[in-house]
């Protein structure tokens, strides 16, 4: 008797935990598509962008600022993307290679606004994240030009490029030097690997002597 009430209390835990695996199965499943259907929402909001893609910012931009688009964080939006503290971000274009993953171009607002490279898989799963920029602009004595561009190839290589431009520098106390005129090119190369992983490398800093 004893033998055959514990067969029977194995029976009922076994179908009592193969019941709530079967529910915990189609919860997830129900949760996975209501989060590919947010993705497959989300990311139409994208317009399609070719490569190569090229982006030059601080004096002048050369983007369609109608395709920006303010990510909301109070919304679905922040299911795929949360920005730094009061950060504004804005949703710009979706690279047009999508055979293996999704690449959304994204812009931060500072004083001037600055790409960001988003990788996501065909769920709408975060696989990487880089800011597309290497130091970006300001002020500085001396300074006349001052621009930064990314370039993303066919082949998913990126070259980033702040270059700056300066009439004379100062030193610490903002005394102006002579003969010091000069043209500074920070640069990063970087790529994006097969499976959506953004890879940047070192800088690299190059100066050009200026003559008057």
């Amino acid at each position: 008797m004893a033998r055959l009430l514990s067969i029977i209390s194995l029976t009922i835990l076994f179908f009592s935990c193969t019941n709530n695996n079967n529910q915990n199965l189609i919860r997830t499943e129900k949760l996975t598509t209501v989060r590919n259907s947010s993705f497959d929402n989300y990311i139409k909001k994208f317009h399609l962008l070719s490569l190569p893609f090229f982006f030059t910012g601080s004096m002048g931009s050369n983007i369609d600022s109608t395709h920006l688009f303010q990510i909301k964080k109070q919304s679905a939006d922040s299911l795929f993307f949360t920005g730094v503290n009061d950060e504004t971000i804005y949703g710009y274009g979706m690279l047009a290679d999508t055979t293996d993953f999704y690449s959304l171009v994204y812009f931060g607002q500072a004083e001037d606004i600055y790409p960001i490279l988003v990788t996501y898989s065909k769920e709408g799963k975060l696989i990487s994240k880089e800011t597309l920029i290497v130091h970006g602009c300001g002020s500085d004595c001396g300074l006349t030009y001052c621009s930064y561009s990314a370039l993303i190839r066919n082949d998913y290589s990126i070259y980033l490029a702040d270059t700056t431009k300066y009439e004379g520098i100062c030193d610490s106390v903002g005394k102006y030097l002579p003969n010091s005129d000069s043209t500074f090119i920070n640069s990063k190369i970087g790529q994006v690997d097969k499976r959506g992983n953004v890879k940047l490398g070192l800088e690299v800093r190059q100066a050009i002597n200026n003559s008057r």
